[in-house]
């Protein structure tokens, strides 16, 4: 480390002893010039030769302060043996003075040497671990930054991939949604499980259907029909894997081939199929990626089941609203998945129109979007934002401002637009969203059902 950046001064040489004696001179010969009687000032004044030891013990520390020291008591004795001027008597005050000063000041000196010493040291440990981080910081960066243009260059999104399963279930009207879907459904599930060798089996009455929809890898050619884990899947209705706590209980998954069972489950708890995992990397085997994977099935599984629940449903708006917003809520309070619900209530009905075609138009691929009106009389365009946390309402919200105020040139409030939002987070209960529909939303009981 170079000289200006240290903390601690640099060690004595031999220009420290040419100070100590060329100041001590000095010193001596300014007095002698003074006072020729009393050059040291031992018995006139101030002792002003004091300044030789406590300036050379500030400067270099205790030895060279001494030095000095012992340097002016020899020209005392010299004076007082010959008896010149007024030492015929050693001024006892003097000496012990002389010799206190440059001691105390010389050991002080070297203490705060050794303290900034240590500091120095400590310093550039500090420093060194700086320059190791540094250097691992820019690997870590090159790094993120070849895996942000890896992604940039993969356009599949969990978002883009559930709406893409839409608009397939939207083109194969007519056919089987689960037969016409089951290969998409397993592509999806193998980007983001990931796995290796998997198949997608119809559940029929809490049976499974002997041959798979659709497949991935080579499966073995045991019977999953008497496999312990899928009928362990079939009485619990929720994943099961190979998990040292199921085990331990007693389950038997020992004897099974498989490492996961996923069922496909929608919001009415209609099992409409299941996903047998036999092998899948070592890595991607932990609960955040199950929980993944769970999450994913029960959107599939809505996805699957919305044409029939629609067609059962005169309001098809309500129903899906409603389908999702119980999706949202299970997401949330089994896996910790973020959601947001946000009612733009219309106050002012001459900005209805416009409101809520903006409101479509900055509609995002998940979102949900249903309009009702409330008690009040108002009209209110309910949005489900699924898998957005809070500060990406915030951005959502944020645009619909910018954008109320770009093509209208005024504020949300000044066109009569209340905005009101609730959190749907593992912490909230259903009762509270409940209470938000009715009470802040002011909501009709029968216009929101939430299962």
């Amino acid at each position: 480390m170079q000289d200006y950046l240290r903390i601690a001064p640099r060690q004595i040489g031999n220009a420290a002893w040419v100070e100590t004696l060329a100041l001590t001179v000095i010193v001596v010969a300014l007095g002698y010039w003074s006072e020729p009687t009393d050059p040291l000032h031992a018995f006139t004044g101030f002792p002003w030769s004091l300044f030789a030891p406590v300036l050379l013990g500030l400067r270099y520390g205790f030895v060279q302060g001494l030095i000095s020291a012992l340097m002016l008591l020899a020209v005392l004795l010299g004076m007082h043996r010959f008896e010149l001027g007024a030492y015929a008597n050693v001024p006892a005050a003097y000496v012990v003075g002389l010799f206190a000063c440059a001691m105390l000041v010389g050991e002080f000196r070297d203490l705060w040497d050794r303290r900034l010493e240590g500091l120095q040291r400590a310093n550039e440990y500090r420093q060194l671990r700086l320059d190791e981080f540094t250097r691992a910081h820019h690997i870590l960066r090159i790094s993120h930054d070849r895996l942000e243009q890896k992604i940039a260059g993969n356009d599949q999104s969990l978002r883009s991939a559930l709406l893409a399963m839409r608009q397939r279930l939207n083109e194969v009207q007519g056919q089987d949604g689960l037969s016409a879907m089951a290969e998409s459904m397993l592509d999806v599930l193998a980007h983001y499980g990931p796995l290796r060798v998997a198949a997608l089996y119809r559940v029929s009455e809490m049976q499974l259907v002997d041959q798979p929809l659709a497949s991935l890898g080579e499966l073995s050619a045991a019977d999953l029909r008497q496999d312990p884990m899928v009928g362990l899947m079939l009485e619990r209705r929720e994943l099961i894997s190979i998990r040292p706590d199921m085990i331990d209980a007693g389950s038997r998954l020992e004897h099974s081939t498989l490492l996961a069972c996923l069922p496909l489950i929608d919001t009415n708890g209609e099992l409409h199929a299941m996903v047998a995992i036999e092998n899948m990397p070592f890595f991607a085997f932990h609960e955040r990626n199950l929980n993944l994977l769970a999450i994913l099935g029960g959107h599939l599984a809505d996805i699957l089941s919305s044409r029939e629940q629609e067609a059962l449903h005169i309001d098809v708006a309500a129903a899906r609203f409603n389908r999702y917003l119980s999706r949202s809520i299970t997401d949330a309070r089994q896996y910790e998945v973020p959601a947001t619900l946000v009612a733009f209530e219309m106050l002012d009905p001459a900005w209805f129109a416009a409101l809520q075609q903006l409101m479509q138009s900055t509609q995002r691929g998940l979102d949900v979007l249903r309009t009702c009106t409330n008690t009040k009389q108002s009209q209110v365009v309910l949005a489900l934002l699924p898998l957005t946390a809070e500060d990406g309402a915030e951005g959502y919200l944020q645009r619909i401002r910018l954008s109320v105020q770009e093509q209208f040139g005024r504020t949300p409030e000044e066109v009569g637009l209340a905005l009101h939002r609730i959190a749907i987070t593992s912490r909230v209960r259903q009762s509270s969203i409940e209470r938000f529909l009715l009470s802040e939303c002011a909501l009709d009981e029968h216009e929101v059902a939430i299962h």
